[in-house]
């Protein structure tokens, strides 16, 4: 199998646990960074990645990698690449960048001259001058300018794995699955055991437990991956495998995982989320308050896993203080001996409760959900 430079966006925070994952579906070591992962295998791999990777979200062939000065040395990097075996003569493409510092050019600035170093080798080695198009491309390029470093990647995605496609109903104040995922890792939980969301909103933390559950790939409903424009991709073989993965599924998976909400609506809404997700079955779902420790589920609980409110507007009686302290209190009386993760970005009074209520933190980090600095929390109840 011959070997390839991949790296893959990561939400901030969790580099090292998306890095143990790749290991696990792929087999080889990946390097943490910020915000990404770097890692060597087989074009093959790309399929596997994107339909089995939760806590990923693109997967990028890597192109050129390097530092530069000016910008006339990002132009000579990438126009000192072959590009043919990547796109064909009459295929779209368009440049994405990022950039991370301070410079005296923009990003607009990266893509123009990414775009025409891409243009001048694709000429100057097969005759013919690629289209671009930037608003629908086939085949799109993503730059990132960190600093004095320079990273080109074309993205075999398309748009981000925390595109579930299970969305039926948005939760206002939704958890992205990556980090839902990466959290599920996190708390040490395997199917089997007893799970619980007991602020589910719209039901993002039991479904991806139950993809897990059933050995469902978490990509099995995304039928627009970028890598399907790529030059070198066989169609049939991508099918072959997504139907080999499906054969996978572990049809009697053990169902003990629990999705309780407070809030009629967004309980209903995460029944139909998960009902698109394949899942339906494997959740039991619950209407009750976490911060009522008789509204609990009855079953077995040993990992409990939750998004809760943080925000003023997103908490009744304008603060999470009380709320977690009573969350904290219910869940003390209902569960014994289990693993709590948490994340939030009140973090001082989510900690303040914790002591409050004789909560152990073993772990914490710093994660970001989007734009929003939070923190997950790890604790033994």
């Amino acid at each position: 199998m011959m070997m390839h430079k991949f790296f893959a966006t990561v939400p901030c925070g969790i580099e090292d646990i998306a890095s143990e994952e790749v290991h696990e579906i792929i087999g080889c070591k990946a390097k943490p960074d910020v915000g990404r992962i770097f890692f060597e295998t087989g074009l093959e791999s790309i399929f596997l990645l994107n339909l089995k990777a939760s806590t990923l979200n693109k997967i990028m062939i890597q192109i050129c990698h390097g530092v530069f000065s000016e910008l006339k040395d990002i132009y000579r990097m990438v126009k000192d690449v072959d590009y043919g075996w990547i796109i064909d003569a009459d295929q779209p493409f368009a440049v994405r960048s990022e950039r991370v510092g301070i410079h005296d050019f923009t990003s607009m600035d990266v893509s123009r001259i990414v775009g025409q170093a891409i243009i001048d080798s694709y000429k100057e080695a097969y005759g013919r001058r690629l289209p671009v198009n930037l608003d629908d491309p086939e085949v799109e390029f993503y730059a990132l300018v960190r600093d004095q470093e320079f990273l080109l990647g074309v993205n075999t995605t398309g748009n981000s794995l925390h595109r579930r496609g299970y969305k039926a109903y948005m939760h206002p104040a939704a958890l992205k699955p990556t980090l839902a995922s990466a959290m599920l890792r996190l708390s040490g939980w395997k199917p089997g055991k007893g799970i619980l969301d007991p602020m589910c909103g719209g039901g993002t933390i039991p479904i991806e437990a139950a993809f897990k559950a059933a050995n469902i790939p978490p990509g099995h409903l995304r039928l627009d991956f970028a890598f399907l424009k790529l030059k070198f991709i066989d169609e049939n073989d991508f099918w072959k495998l997504r139907n080999r993965l499906f054969a996978e599924k572990r049809c009697e998976a053990p169902a003990e995982i629990y999705g309780m909400e407070k809030f009629r609506h967004h309980l209903e809404g995460a029944m139909r989320n998960s009902e698109k997700a394949g899942v339906r079955e494997l959740i039991e779902f619950k209407l009750g308050d976490a911060t009522k420790s008789f509204d609990y589920p009855d079953g077995e609980i040993d990992y409990v896993v939750v998004n809760p409110p943080y925000g003023i507007r997103m908490v009744p009686g304008g603060s999470p203080r009380g709320l977690y302290s009573r969350f904290l209190k219910a869940l003390r009386e209902r569960v014994e001996d289990a693993v709590l993760i948490l994340i939030t970005a009140a973090h001082k009074r989510f900690i303040e409760a914790a002591e409050e209520n004789g909560i152990e933190v073993i772990e914490r980090r710093i994660v970001l959900h989007g734009d929003l600095r939070a923190r997950i929390f790890k604790c033994k109840l």
